[in-house]
């Protein structure tokens, strides 16, 4: 458009510079209106030249502000571009430590697990001992109860044995004397005072100058 009307205003130059050049056969009248007309067609354009040049300027500056502004935009994608890279890196150190951990974990698992086994054979060996020391313990204690059955036998039958021999035993009779006890008494015969006391039925240890009491011949 502006290179359209540059052209206009150029032809409207040359047509004035070739009347003036050319000898004219109209009147001066005409003449001058032909000028005026010319000189304002001239005027018009350059003011359409002007007007457009402005609104092109205009334009620059607007296309000129959104340049910048893109730029701008670029040169902080290109910021938010580094800083997101940054953190890339970083997270791609921190899962490479977290794999480290991971297979150091695994390994610390798997030793775990060989430990457990382990342990595990060693609870059912000590298990199986345990069982046999028990059933080796429930075999004495039913040794030892048997064994206290037969005791119990043993002082059974030496009561029995000792009722008889009581039963069948001589005794002598014995008259309580001024300075007598049970003690010299049984010292004096080679016996107890508690056998003394449970021939003769004596509840205590009281004696009285004259009673008879029984005692073990020899």
């Amino acid at each position: 458009m502006i290179k359209y009307k540059l052209v206009c205003a150029f032809s409207f130059l040359g047509c004035l510079s070739f009347l003036s050049c050319t000898p004219l056969k109209s009147s001066p009248k005409e003449e001058k209106h032909q000028m005026e007309l010319t000189i304002h067609e001239m005027q018009t354009g350059i003011d359409d030249l002007k007007h457009d040049y402005n609104s092109y300027q205009t334009e620059l500056q607007i296309l000129d502000g959104k340049i910048n502004s893109q730029k701008n935009e670029i040169t902080l994608k290109q910021e938010q571009l580094e800083s997101q890279t940054k953190k890339i890196d970083i997270l791609m150190q921190k899962i490479s430590k977290f794999e480290n951990k991971l297979q150091n974990l695994e390994a610390t698992v798997k030793n775990c697990a060989e430990d457990i086994r382990q342990l595990s054979t060693h609870a059912n060996e000590t298990s199986l001992a345990f069982s046999q020391v028990k059933n080796k313990n429930d075999e004495l204690e039913r040794k030892i109860l048997l064994q206290d059955k037969k005791f119990e036998k043993i002082g059974e039958l030496r009561s029995i044995i000792q009722s008889i021999a009581s039963s069948v035993q001589s005794f002598a009779y014995y008259k309580v004397k001024r300075g007598d006890s049970l003690e010299k008494i049984a010292k004096d015969h080679q016996t107890s005072v508690d056998y003394l006391k449970k021939i003769n039925h004596l509840e205590n240890d009281l004696i009285v100058i004259g009673q008879e009491l029984k005692i073990p011949s020899h």
